[in-house]
This record gives structure tokens, sequence and C-alpha cells, in this order.
């Protein structure tokens, strides 16, 4: 589950104003990411749902941020269907991005 709050979250993102995203396959290489914008004051990330099996890069960076990266608020991105961003609440997404999420829904409703 998130470990941040919603408020809380958007207050970060407002204060911080950059949200880097990235994504890669190879866990060490997020790692490398995520830390240098840590350390450069980025307290937001957007991990970015591409790519074979990336829900498990994003579970193994999630936990790896509460310990190293404590103040992190990790998210998801490119995300498209409820099924994916449940996935996601699950692995500990403090938010969720999806840039059609609106289509979706229209889609969903038209099948009722």
């Amino acid at each position: 589950m998130a470990r941040f709050k919603r408020l809380d979250v958007l207050n970060t993102m407002i204060s911080t104003g950059i949200v880097p995203l990235y994504y890669n396959a190879d866990v060490e290489k997020v790692k490398t990411v995520v830390k240098a914008c840590y350390e450069g004051g980025a307290r937001v990330f957007e991990f970015t749902n591409r790519g074979d099996y990336a829900h498990e890069v994003f579970e193994e960076i999630n936990k790896w941020c509460a310990t190293e990266c404590p103040e992190m608020i990790m998210g998801v991105g490119s995300v498209v269907d409820p099924a994916t961003a449940s996935l996601y609440i699950q692995l500990g997404a403090n938010f969720i991005v999806s840039p059609s999420w609106e289509l979706l829904n229209a889609s969903m409703s038209e099948l009722k």
C-alpha cells in the first residue's frame, strides 16, 4: 500500500516543481537514476509502465526506496487499464498516471 497521503503527494509535486520519469528493465540502472534524482532534490518519481515484467521492477525499486530514499514518493505512469492500476496500487504506488483513462472509461461504459 502507499506510504504517503494523497495531499502529501500533490503538495510535494507542486513544491518540487518536477517529476522525473524513467523506465529500464535493469533494476540496478533504475536504482542509479532514482538515487541521482533523490540526491538532486527530487522527492517524486514516476516509473513508466513499459516492457515485460515492469511491475516486478517497480516492486523491487519501491521496496528499495523505502530504505535508501525514504522521502521519495514513487508512482507509475503509462497505465492504461484498471487491472494494471490495481496491480501497481497493491505494489505500493503512491500515484497512477494514465494517458487515456477518460477514453478507457468511455469504452468500458459502452460495454455495459
